[in-house]
């Protein structure tokens, strides 16, 4: 089966979802644009950290990185890629297990607050950098129907950006607020939500975020026995930042499939992120990018089934393209009454040969 977007009775197309997904990072990423200082250009790698936040603990794991490299010249410049958070979240781990039970037929109550995981960068024309946003609390205010297709309304708080938000529509209308403007997308499936926002302020640095949340599996409810592969079609959206070799830096989005397949018998997840697009900031065109492979196991220890393992990846000679020293962690939620659904947030990097070449993303597919 395949992500599709699913709120009441509306089923949209997913490629709309994952247009409208990656247009909200698209809209950050450019406000940012413009050339940094030339001369020497020194990228820096920090790696990344998976985990699970909310009430119970989940699984963590990531890569770390620190060289540097760069160009001589007359003017310094400097370009910093630091790899953002990657941490998945459950409507159950936040306390919520009695806020409806899905998505589609029994949705959280207006007024219900929801922990979103998120993974979020703050851009300039020379640097993409965590963000450093521990939490975001959406408060649930029903739904709103755009040409056809009903998207989800939530109210959001970001304290570490003093950010209040009301009725934020998930489909990209921008909502005014104290400094700024905020654009949110957000895609479900019966039980997997993901997302992306901006935060594009008056004056300073763009911050955009993806977002992953999910009606957790109960551990007993999840099979010890066979296994199942979760397909996500334009289920995985992300975005990228690559050193432009000038003392700036090429910023985009990055969208594709998924295909997971669990080993419920040996607990292990294995699969790929694959038909990857990157699509610099400005830009109308898409390149083909990276097919990124994921190798993890599942976690049984907690209130609810987790994931976590490794990313890798071969060589991609385009412009965004990472080569096959790229390394990093991805960590999910197997979600819904009987693990029907996946969903989870990833991060790569390529501190080395890559010059602090730096992405991330969320993910979601169903049985």
């Amino acid at each position: 089966m395949t992500l599709e977007q699913r709120t009441g009775s509306v089923v949209a197309t997913p490629k709309a979802a994952s247009r409208l997904l990656s247009s909200i990072c698209l809209l950050a990423l450019a406000a940012c644009g413009g050339g940094g200082g030339g001369g020497s250009t020194v990228s820096t790698g920090a790696g990344t950290t998976g985990g699970t936040t909310g009430s119970t603990s989940g699984t963590t794991g990531g890569t770390s990185g620190g060289t540097t490299g760069g160009t001589s010249g007359g003017t310094t410049g400097s370009t910093t890629l630091t790899q953002t958070n990657t941490a998945p979240n459950t409507l159950s781990a936040s306390g919520l297990s009695n806020k409806g039970s899905n998505f589609v037929s029994n949705p959280p109550a207006i007024g219900d607050t929801v922990t979103l995981a998120n993974g979020a960068v703050s851009i300039t024309s020379s640097s993409f950098t965590d963000a450093k946003i521990s939490q975001i609390t959406a408060t649930y205010r029903g739904t709103v129907t755009s040409n056809g297709v009903t998207y989800p309304v939530f109210d959001l708080s970001i304290p570490e950006l003093s950010l209040t938000a009301s009725n934020v529509r998930g489909d990209g209308t921008p909502v005014a607020v104290t400094g700024g403007q905020v654009r949110a997308s957000f895609t479900t499936m019966n039980y997997t939500l993901l997302g992306g926002w901006s935060f594009t302020p008056t004056s300073g640095a763009p911050t955009v975020g993806l977002v992953e949340v999910g009606y957790s599996t109960p551990v007993a409810s999840v099979p010890t026995t066979g296994s199942a592969t979760y397909t996500g079609i334009n289920g995985v959206i992300g975005a990228y930042a690559v050193p432009a070799g000038t003392g700036s830096i090429e910023t985009g989005t990055l969208s594709g499939d998924l295909s997971l397949s669990v080993n419920f018998a040996g607990n292990t997840a294995t699969g790929s992120l694959n038909n990857m697009k990157s699509q610099a900031a400005g830009s109308s065109t898409t390149t083909p990018w990276n097919t990124v492979a994921l190798s993890g196991t599942l976690n049984r220890s907690g209130a609810s089934v987790t994931m976590s393992g490794s990313l890798s990846t071969t060589t991609n000679t385009a412009t965004a393209g990472f080569s096959s020293a790229a390394a990093g962690a991805f960590a999910g939620m197997l979600n819904g009454p009987t693990a029907q659904e996946v969903g989870g947030m990833w991060g790569l990097m390529e501190p080395t040969v890559g010059g602090g070449k730096a992405a991330f993303g969320v993910f979601g597919g169903k049985q």
